[in-house]
């Protein structure tokens, strides 16, 4: 991903990347995340989170565009 692109994610809320990427929901399991279905999930972004659950955003987000990249392989 660009660096763009990156930025784009990380301001896009959970709701939205799950929407896209309904694969993603497995990174926000094993973090042991409550993001997918979460009520505040239409409001949040990653970096949001991220921060919530006291994890890197950066890590975070590197995880999520891993399981993207394998998508659009």
């Amino acid at each position: 991903m660009t660096d763009s692109e990156t930025n784009n994610l990380a301001e896009m809320t959970i709701e939205d990347l799950l929407r896209h990427w309904p694969e993603t929901a497995v990174i926000f399991h094993q973090h042991h995340m409550a993001c997918p279905g979460c009520a505040v999930a239409p409001f949040y972004t990653v970096v949001d989170a991220a921060r919530v659950y006291g994890l890197p955003a950066e890590q975070l987000l590197a995880e999520i565009q891993d399981v993207i990249a394998t998508i659009n392989d």
